[in-house]
Formats: structure tokens, sequence, C-alpha cells
């Protein structure tokens, strides 16, 4: 089968992987913010190369699209971008917090996903997945108070701990895995909110409207 490079870069347990849906994988975590912004090129070429991968090989590229940290998924968006657009493959994307709950579930049941958002907020959400691995969404991603709501009966619970760019790869094919962006090149990750300088601006504006 084709491989895919897959990253997540969403929460501080950012992760790069290549494999093919369905085999057998090579992951690497990222644990230093610094690493990831410095070096995801590098990462990337040393993990292929482990992986005995061309980058002419590659089916596409997939990539977690938030929510999450504003930094690491402007970092992952631009490198997935440039590799897809520099190669001619396909985008494919899937909320980070869908990775993290698949990889929750050792087979069929419902997760809920949830990722603490600082300031009080957790960007929370909710899935089932099928006998076949389909996934249906009960809840969408969104930011929430963290109030500690209650879950589904039997649910798993995923953290950033769970979010994983080889998981990504499990939710290729799959129904509602992973989507192939239309035009890459325009697509942007969800942020759920916007980056602590913009949300400054905005609230100065909120105060003083010629501002």
């Amino acid at each position: 089968m084709t491989p895919y490079l897959s990253l997540d870069t969403a929460t501080r347990h950012a992760s790069l992987a290549v494999g093919a849906p369905g085999a057998a994988c090579l992951e690497r975590a990222v644990e230093e913010r610094s690493e990831l912004s410095r070096g995801i090129e590098r990462l990337a070429s040393l993990l292929l190369e482990q992986a005995g991968v061309r980058r002419s090989d590659l089916a596409g590229v997939i990539v977690a699209d938030g929510p999450g940290s504003f930094t690491g998924l402007r970092i992952g968006a631009a490198f997935a971008k440039g590799v897809c657009r520099a190669l001619g493959i396909p985008l494919l994307t899937a909320p980070s917090l869908l990775g993290a709950a698949r990889a929750a579930l050792e087979g069929p049941g419902t997760a809920v996903a949830r990722y603490d958002a600082l300031r009080g907020e957790v960007y929370q959400a909710v899935y089932t997945v099928a006998q076949d691995g389909a996934v249906s969404v009960l809840q969408a991603p969104a930011l929430h108070p963290d109030v500690g709501a209650p879950l589904p009966p039997g649910a798993a619970v995923a953290t950033e701990r769970h979010a994983s760019a080889a998981t990504l790869l499990r939710l290729v094919g799959v129904g509602g895995g992973v989507v192939a962006v239309g035009e890459a090149s325009s697509w942007e990750p969800v942020y759920g909110r916007p980056a602590e300088a913009e949300a400054r601006l905005r609230r100065e504006q909120a105060r003083d409207p010629r501002a």
C-alpha cells in the first residue's frame, strides 16, 4: 500500500508518522516546541529516511486540523501545505480530537476527547466508533467551560496524551475519518480561538473602536 506522511501538531505532544493505512508505521514524538518550529523539515526528512520512503512515494499528507495550539497548528499546516504543493499530492485532514478519541478505544465504542484550552476552558468532542471502524460525531469539536460535565455512560476519555500522528493513518478510507482538502493553498486549520495577540487586539478595539 502507498504510504502517507502524517502530522499532529495540535498539542504539546506533537508527533509525525509515516506508513500505509492498516499497516505498521514509524512514528516520532516531538517533545519540545522549539524542535518543532525550528526543525519540522529535518524531522520529516529523517523519519522518511528511517522508514525507507521517498517523498515521491507519498500518496498524500495527513494533518490534524485542530482545535488546539495556535502555534503548533500553524507550523504543521504550513509544512503540510508546502509538501503537498511541491509534490502535487492531496492534503487530508481530521480533528486532532478525533485522532485522540480513536487512540483511546481498543475497538468499537464511545470516547470523549478533551484538551486543556487554558483560561478555565477545554476543547471537547464526542465520537462513536463502529465495528467496521467508521466514526460518527456525537458532539463536534468546540470550546467549552471546564466544569467537569458528565460523560456518556461507559465512554472512554481521551486527552492530549492520546493525540497521535500514527492514529490519523488509521482514519484513512474510514467512514467519518480523514477528508481530502479541495484547495490546499487556501485551507487553514481550526484554531478554536484566536491567538493571544489577536485576542488582545480585539479587546482593545472593543474598548476603543478607533484603535
